[in-house]
């Protein structure tokens, strides 16, 4: 008896789960494109994976010697398509923690071998059956529990153990994200290992992967697409956090805006505006703490929140100097000019965002309006 009706329902929402979610994203701007090529090859491994597991039960119980080396090849296909998937995830979970390109790629390579001693096991398993079997009216068996457990579904551990590994570089919604994707994606595989007749990891995967998808698109909506930093929505959300807190606890804030950025635009082009942008905040982001918070709060203006009584006097002589370095460099046909202004917040302390920010941008055009006084004057004196 054909045994495909009763996973027909398990098998299509997980598909177009797959389908919609690759299609969306692959529409999407993603300021981060290597996140984005690891997410979709584990999307698309997955989408393959329970299609053979859907073409299995459709063949399965057919007789005939062609049905029995279709059935092979979708089966070995699946285990193939099944372990990419999981070996994707645990590098994609291993890079959303740690945002590292060349330690992913050492991960990937470790992967690589490993999954050629795999793809060897199920050529072997053509003639030794320790995976599975196929009987003689082309009914499948699966091997022995313990070696298929060990050798299929190891990649879940390592997901486990990457996590508490990564868990330094993990901020708890990620912990909390992560966690819940990999019970789901586990509790599905279980199932399926000792239950037979039941067909969940694949609902339980989509399942976990339609969560992590909500959690980048939600993510994404608060970077700034230029510039690979916080927006002002994500730095409204964590002000208004602090406002409501009443903990007390000290933060700096700090206002920066590019000088001259007009004169850039007008007479580079707004090519090398937005190169100039980009600039600036690969600056600010590698001078402040893993800690600290920088966003883009709008046009040429940038805004950090430094936790703790940070140097913001020793902050700042960073990034002058780091803005010296990139001048020194010429790659640009500009230089990079900045003016800033800071004062210290107190959480809960009642003080309006608006308020504040108009506190700070003022000190910054006191700044800028002194350093343009002493531009005038070096003029005049020339």
């Amino acid at each position: 008896m054909n045994t495909a009706a009763p996973f027909l329902n398990t098998a299509v929402g997980p598909v177009l789960i797959f389908l919609l979610i690759i299609f969306d994203y692959v529409l999407k701007y993603n300021t981060n494109a290597f996140q984005r090529r690891l997410f979709i090859g584990m999307l698309a491994a997955a989408l393959a994976a329970s299609l053979m597991s859907f073409l299995q039960h459709c063949l399965s119980g057919i007789p005939g010697r062609t049905v029995t080396v279709l059935l092979h090849a979708v089966l070995s296909l699946f285990l193939i398509t099944q372990n990419i998937t999981y070996y994707l995830a645990v590098v994609f979970i291993d890079y959303f923690a740690c945002l590292s390109v060349s330690r992913t790629r050492r991960i990937l390579k470790i992967f690589a071998l490993l999954f050629v001693l795999y793809l060897i096991a199920i050529l072997l398993n053509l003639k030794f059956h320790f995976f599975f079997s196929l009987s003689a009216d082309n009914f499948y068996y699966p091997a022995a529990y313990p070696l298929r457990l060990a050798i299929s579904y190891i990649t879940l551990a390592l997901i486990i153990i990457d996590i508490f590994i990564s868990g330094k570089y993990l901020k708890p919604i990620q912990i909390y994200l992560l966690s819940f994707f990999c019970v789901l994606a586990a509790l599905g595989a279980s199932l399926d290992v000792f239950f037979q007749d039941i067909n969940l990891s694949w609902p339980c995967f989509a399942a976990g992967v339609l969560y992590v998808y909500f959690f980048i698109i939600q993510s994404d909506s608060k970077i700034d697409s230029l510039t690979g930093i916080g927006n002002r929505m994500s730095f409204n959300e964590l002000f208004e956090k602090l406002a409501r807190s009443g903990s007390g606890e000290l933060y700096s804030l700090v206002m920066i805006d590019m000088d001259h950025f007009k004169e850039i635009n007008d007479t580079l082009g707004h090519l090398e505006g937005d190169n100039a942008l980009r600039d600036m905040a690969a600056i600010i982001k590698g001078c402040i703490r893993e800690s600290d918070f920088a966003a883009r709060y709008g046009g040429d203006e940038f805004i950090l929140v430094i936790k703790g009584q940070n140097d913001i006097a020793a902050l700042m002589k960073r990034i002058e100097q780091a803005v010296q370095n990139q001048n020194k460099k010429g790659k640009r046909p500009y230089k990079l000019q900045w003016s800033y202004g800071w004062d210290n917040y107190s959480a809960g302390g009642g003080r309006s965002i608006k308020e504040f920010l108009a506190h700070i941008d003022a000190l910054m055009y006191q700044q800028k309006s002194a350093k343009r006084e002493r531009e005038k004057r070096g003029k005049a004196d020339v």
